[in-house]
């Protein structure tokens, strides 16, 4: 079969049609790749604790790839702080400061990409200073 013979004047309308078309494809595949390879979004959360005591036990969320998790941390000296790297939005964090059995008193403050968005204290024996809910 062969394509039925356009009118001269509905040729040059039909390549324009097709470099149209091209450029809506190019153009597509470009947003496609770039949206693709863009960095994805990281926070930084910073975990900060302060006090006096002769102990204090840091319990806080780590943020990886593949999944949230805590660590356990033993103070005997003051300031502490760690600093993350979280993908994505942060939420539903905690940063846990408990006094030790000798008594005292402690601070957390928590901030995310240089926000401070949870603080709390805490004094006396046993007692827990709760950063939650970054």
């Amino acid at each position: 079969m062969t394509e039925p013979d356009l009118p001269e004047s509905d040729q040059p309308a039909r390549k324009w049609v097709v470099i149209a078309g091209s450029a809506v494809l190019v153009l597509g595949a470009l947003v496609l790749a770039l949206w693709v390879a863009r960095p994805e979004h990281r926070s930084v959360v910073v975990y900060e604790v302060s006090g006096e005591a002769a102990r204090a036990t840091v319990v806080y969320s780590t943020f990886a790839e593949e999944g949230a998790g805590t660590r356990e941390v033993e103070l005997t000296a003051f300031p502490w702080r760690a600093e993350l790297s979280a993908p994505g939005e942060v939420r539903d964090g905690v940063l846990a400061v408990t006094v030790g059995p000798e008594g005292g008193s402690v601070g957390c403050k928590v901030s995310v990409d240089g926000v401070e968005r949870r603080s709390a204290t805490a004094s006396g024996p046993r007692t827990t200073a709760l950063c939650s809910g970054f």
